[in-house]
């Protein structure tokens, strides 16, 4: 197996108001390793605990290889993202809401396939809420 990168995700803060701004950077150590297919960043929320667990995604960017995006990536790179208003951040006994901010790098050479993901959790809930 090809060695995994090493990446780094990096909140400039851990609380959130709703339709607040989460900024950050992220890094690809060395660079996306050889045979980067791609790197991939979003903001998402999602339930766990019981019934269905849902999932939102409410920021996605891509940089891919067989596009021409990926040698166009910054490395570090910074983001800024205007939150929604809900859902706020839930720790219940039955159902929790998490807000996560994910960096995901794919890679591989002869037909195989790797991926590290790296996740940094906030919370996302009006001050004196969280």
């Amino acid at each position: 197996m090809t060695d995994a990168p090493e990446v780094r995700l990096e909140l400039a803060a851990r609380e959130h108001p709703p339709r607040g701004e989460l900024a950050g950077a992220f890094v690809i150590a060395g660079g996306p390793p050889d045979g980067t297919r791609s790197v991939e960043f979003s903001v998402l929320w999602r339930t766990s605990g019981k019934g269905t667990e849902d999932i939102g995604v409410v920021h996605y960017r891509a940089w891919k290889a067989d596009d021409g995006t990926l040698a166009a990536l910054p490395n570090p790179s910074t983001f800024a993202v205007t939150l929604p208003p809900t859902p706020w951040s839930y720790d219940g006994t039955l159902v929790k809401v998490h807000w996560v901010a994910r960096l995901r790098v794919r890679w591989g050479l002869l037909g195989r396939t790797h991926e590290v993901v790296e996740d940094a959790e906030f919370t996302l809930a009006p001050p004196g809420r969280s």
